[in-house]
């Protein structure tokens, strides 16, 4: 446990560095279940489609998860 404390010049341990990295993981963790919420609303609301209202918009019922696949590997 000490190794993550740091002592300033007054003796007091503090916890900056590592609250700060905390807190942005904490940040990641809640968008990344955000993005995740957002994809399935999608999905779910293309799954509804029917087979031509997916051709009107130049998707087959096979394509929807791989267009969000697609998707968030060109967003790395």
């Amino acid at each position: 446990m000490n190794a993550f404390i740091n002592t300033s010049s007054t003796g007091r341990a503090t916890h900056g560095a590592n609250a700060s990295r905390f807190g942005g993981s904490v940040a990641r963790v809640g968008r990344w279940l955000r993005d995740v919420s957002r994809r399935n609303a999608v999905i779910n609301e293309l799954d509804r489609l029917s087979d031509r209202e997916l051709a009107d918009i130049g998707l087959n019922r096979n394509e929807i998860r791989s267009v969000f696949a697609l998707a968030n590997r060109d967003a790395r």
